[in-house]
């Protein structure tokens, strides 16, 4: 089993970096032209039965975990040299992304549902 190489995970972090602009402009055009009116609880609801805004709102929790993850990890083996640093850190960060992100769905997805019933 290959490891992924470093250019492709660097290329990888600017696509995440490009995709968390585009849709964190998509999340704060939702608060436009008020913020205070755009965060009351029919906005609110009205923005969760909206399909794209759910699915901008997934793609930012998942685009931004990648992204930090990828940068952490770099971070961490820019640190750490030592014989098994690269795998180590590979599956600590894999397990810490995947529970991040069951946990992060889960929320989302209990929030959605509780706004939209």
């Amino acid at each position: 089993m290959g490891m992924v190489s470093t250019s492709t995970l660097r290329r990888w972090q600017y696509i995440l970096g490009i995709v968390l602009i585009i849709v964190l402009g998509i999340h704060l055009a939702f608060r436009w032209p008020s913020y205070e009116q755009s965060i009351s609880y029919p906005a609110v609801v009205n923005q969760i039965l909206n399909y794209a805004y759910i699915a901008a709102i997934y793609v930012l929790l998942y685009a931004a975990l990648a992204h930090g993850l990828i940068g952490f990890r770099t971070l961490l083996l820019e640190l750490w040299h030592w014989r098994y640093a690269r795998i180590t850190v590979d599956v600590v960060l894999i397990i810490i992304g995947v529970a991040i992100a069951v946990i992060g769905t889960i929320a989302l997805t209990g929030a959605i549902l509780t706004l939209a019933h």
